[in-house]
C-alpha cells in the first residue's frame, strides 16, 4: 500500500496554477493503493478551484491502461489522459468523441463532468463505470448538462475504469483536427496559463424569459432555451477584463485566467463579480461549471 505524504503543495496538480497545500496527499498507481476513506480525487485538476489549503486527503489518480474488449468497446483506466485517448481513437478511425478533442483532463474527469462540446457529450458514448466490485450503468450515473452522480451522491467513489462504445467513421480524424484548431484559436494554452476553461455553465431560461431577453437583445444567440453565458458577459464588458492577478481571456469572456500569483480566493471573488453583473443586468443566475473546493468533503 502506498503511503500518503504530508503538507504537499498542489500547485502542479491543478490547471488554475493555484498554490495551496493538502494536509495529506497520496498518488494511486494501482487499484490496491486506493484507500478506503473519504478523499478528494484529482485527475489532471483541470476543472477545479482550490480556495484555501485542503484539510484532508487528496488522491492523485495515476491509473493507466486501455483495452478493446469487443469491437468498438473500450475499457479505459480512469487516470488516462482524455486528450491522449481521443487521439488514439481517431487515429484508428473511431468516432463519437472527435468533437471533444483537446479537452484537458482524464477519463475519470470526463465521466464526472459529463464533458461536452459542439453537439457531442461523454454520456453519448458511455456504457458503464467500475468502482471496486460495483458496476454503474448510465442510468445510475444520472448524467445531465455538465453533471453526473459522481459530482453529488457518488462523489467519494473512486472509479477505476470506464467503458465506452465507439463507431467507425473515416472522417473522425479530420473532424478532431478541425475541432482542436478551433479550440486553440479561441482558448488559452492551459499548460502555460492558469485556467480551468469555461468557468460557468450556459444558463437555461424559461420561454417567457427568453422572449423578454430577445426583445432587449434581438441578436441574442440561443439553442432552444440555453443562452451562451460568454455572450452576456462580453456584452457587459468582461472580455479581457483584469482585476489584480485575475482576468478573463482576451478572446473569450467565459474563460477566467490566473495572470500569475493569484490565490483561489481572488479567483473566486472575481467570478462572483461576474455573477453579480449578469444577475443585475439580466436577472440570470450563472452556475459555476468549475468544482469550487472551499472545505473538506
Amino acid at each position: 500500500m502506498a503511503k500518503a505524504q504530508s503538507d504537499v503543495n498542489l500547485f502542479p496538480y491543478n490547471t488554475f496554477k493555484v498554490s495551496v497545500k493538502a494536509k495529506y496527499f497520496l498518488e494511486v498507481n494501482s487499484p490496491k493503493d486506493i484507500p478506503n476513506e473519504n478523499s478528494l480525487i484529482l485527475g489532471n485538476g483541470a476543472n477545479i478551484l482550490f480556495t484555501k489549503d485542503y484539510d484532508g486527503l487528496v488522491i492523485k489518480n495515476n491509473l493507466l491502461g486501455k483495452k478493446e474488449i469487443e469491437k468498438g468497446v473500450f475499457e479505459i483506466a480512469s487516470g488516462e489522459s482524455w486528450i491522449d485517448f481521443v487521439n488514439f481513437a481517431v487515429d484508428n478511425g473511431w468516432a463519437g468523441l472527435e468533437k471533444l478533442s483537446l479537452i484537458p483532463g482524464t477519463i475519470g474527469g470526463a465521466l464526472v463532468g459529463n464533458i461536452g462540446a459542439y453537439g457531442q457529450t461523454f454520456e453519448d458514448i458511455f456504457v458503464s463505470a467500475k468502482s471496486g466490485k460495483e458496476i454503474f450503468s448510465k442510468d445510475q450515473c444520472k448524467f445531465g448538462y455538465r453533471e453526473s452522480a459522481f459530482k453529488h451522491e457518488l462523489k467519494n467513489r473512486f472509479v477505476e475504469s470506464v467503458t465506452i462504445k465507439l463507431s467507425k467513421n473515416p472522417d473522425s480524424k479530420r473532424i478532431a483536427q478541425e475541432t482542436a484548431a478551433l479550440r486553440k484559436s479561441k482558448l488559452p494554452d492551459w499548460t502555460k496559463i492558469g485556467t480551468a476553461g469555461s468557468f460557468f455553465k450556459n444558463p437555461f431560461v424559461s420561454q417567457e424569459k427568453l422572449a423578454d431577453l430577445l426583445e432587449e437583445i434581438p441578436d441574442l444567440p440561443h439553442f432552444s432555451n440555453k443562452i451562451p453565458a460568454g455572450f452576456l458577459l462580453e456584452r457587459l464588458g468582461w472580455k479581457g477584463k483584469r482585476i489584480g492577478n485575475v482576468a478573463t481571456y482576451d478572446k473569450h469572456a467565459l474563460i477566467v485566467i490566473n495572470c500569475g500569483g493569484a490565490t483561489g480566493q481572488e479567483i473566486l471573488d472575481f467570478t462572483k463579480q461576474m455573477q453579480a453583473d449578469v444577475k443585475r443586468a439580466y436577472d440570470i443566475d450563472l452556475e459555476p461549471e468549475v468544482n469550487i473546493i472551499s472545505d473538506t468533503l
